[in-house]
């Protein structure tokens, strides 16, 4: 029997990154080994993607250190994708001239990652100085040279030493002008991240996140969307279970759980990893 090939719409474009987080879900050593892709072999894997997908999202390690990145979005855009997006730390944004001939390509959305309300605990979850400083620029002149009609979606990556830090990145965000953000569940699908010392209990991260959210209204506010991505419903308290975004890039490391039989969220959601699993247990997970 032949394997089936899952088609993703998530192209990674590189296994290079100019940061070094400590909760990295792609640090496994393989890729480390991997041979880089040429811009040939992207530009016929994005083809594959367009028969099966009216969006795709360039992302990898960083996209953005690959000397052809411009050359990736433009062939993307020629293919007619309803939405080019790239998935980025912001980093290289931080120059203009840069930022500005990423955006003439005519992507319509750029996901930035930000790991924390400052350059303390931002930089110390990339472990690289100055990052922060970068990042923030970076977001600053997406703003600043954009269009009207690119979204620009800021990831908040949260583990067990930046959680705290939600509140104050929040409000940072939503005083620069930000509309779209993504509060991420940090997988333990790598060596650093499996570890109870970068990952939470769900149902603990995510009563915390929820209530950041509602006691500051954030939920309410007109012309801000925000979205809990990679927390399973049953981590959510029952009124935040609506918010729940799961990530559509599969992962054949997720199982049911007996909670799951009766879920109202089965056809969305693929479960839970087994690594969590190992980590946790179901301990604390609940549909009530």
């Amino acid at each position: 029997m032949h394997k089936i090939k899952v088609v993703s719409p998530y192209l990674y474009a590189g296994y290079y990154c100019n940061n070094n987080c400590v909760f990295c879900s792609e640090a496994d050593e393989y890729l480390n080994n991997l041979k880089e892709k040429t811009l040939e072999e992207i530009k016929e894997e994005l083809k594959t993607i367009r028969e099966h997908y009216n969006f795709v999202n360039i992302m990898g390690r960083e996209p953005t250190i690959r000397s052809d990145i411009l050359d990736i979005l433009k062939f993307a855009r020629s293919l007619h994708f309803k939405q080019v997006g790239l998935t980025t730390n912001g980093r290289l944004l931080s120059v203009p001239i840069f930022t500005k001939a990423l955006l003439k390509t005519g992507i319509n959305q750029i996901g930035i990652s930000l790991s924390g309300a400052s350059a303390s605990m931002h930089d110390k979850q990339t472990q690289v100085p100055g990052s922060f400083v970068q990042t923030m620029a970076g977001i600053k002149n997406v703003l600043k040279y954009k269009t009207p009609d690119l979204s620009l979606l800021i990831n908040l990556p949260m583990n067990r030493l930046n959680y705290k830090e939600l509140k104050a990145e929040l409000k940072l965000l939503i005083n620069l002008g930000i509309k779209e953000i993504n509060i991420l569940n940090i997988s333990p699908l790598s060596y650093r991240s499996r570890t109870k010392e970068i990952i939470m209990p769900m149902a603990q991260l995510g009563a915390h996140v929820f209530k950041v959210i509602k006691d500051n209204g954030y939920f309410t506010r007109r012309n801000l969307k925000i979205l809990l991505v990679e927390f399973p419903p049953c981590s959510l308290p029952k009124e935040a279970r609506k918010y729940f975004f799961p990530c559509l890039e599969k992962n054949n490391q997720k199982i049911r759980i007996p909670l799951c039989v009766n879920c109202l969220y089965k056809d969305k959601c693929d479960g839970i990893l087994k690594s969590y699993l190992e980590l946790y247990g179901d301990v604390g997970l609940s549909l009530k």
